[in-house]
């Protein structure tokens, strides 16, 4: 199946039209990596160069808000994702990079539900300095 037949089916199953703004930011989102709504507005542009700063906004918020993908806050902007299973997000203040670290975050959903609390996303951010620490 091609990527844009998965796309296509996942924003079915959500019951949201399938627009070519929604496909085009979701195949971009989906090359890995975190973008904001500056960065994602770019690139669409060099291929759309019409597309407005409120449809990409209102994309991104949408699909954040049916799970399709999730957004997290550092240092005065959102971040957008594709990928959806909870991990760790490096924020590394010396190089500018956002690395994603796999790390089972389980006990933490187990003790915050143990407060009857139920988890709906779970974002885990870290600041450090990453320069010969990969």
């Amino acid at each position: 199946m091609s990527s844009d037949n998965a796309i296509t089916e996942l924003l079915r199953s959500k019951g949201l039209r399938v627009t070519p703004q929604r496909v085009a930011i979701l195949r971009l989102l989906m090359r890995g990596g975190h973008l904001t709504l500056d960065q994602v507005l770019n690139e669409l542009r060099k291929v759309e160069p019409n597309i407005s700063i409120s449809t990409v906004y209102n994309t991104l918020n949408t699909l954040t808000k049916l799970g399709i993908i999730r957004s997290f806050e550092a240092d005065g902007k959102t971040w957008y994702e594709a990928r959806r299973e909870p991990h760790v997000n490096v924020i590394c203040e010396d190089t500018g990079q956002i690395i994603d670290v796999n790390i089972d975050l389980s006990a933490i959903e187990r003790e915050v539900g143990k407060l009857g609390i139920l988890v709906k996303d779970l974002n885990v951010i870290i600041r450090a300095n990453c320069r010969g620490g990969q």
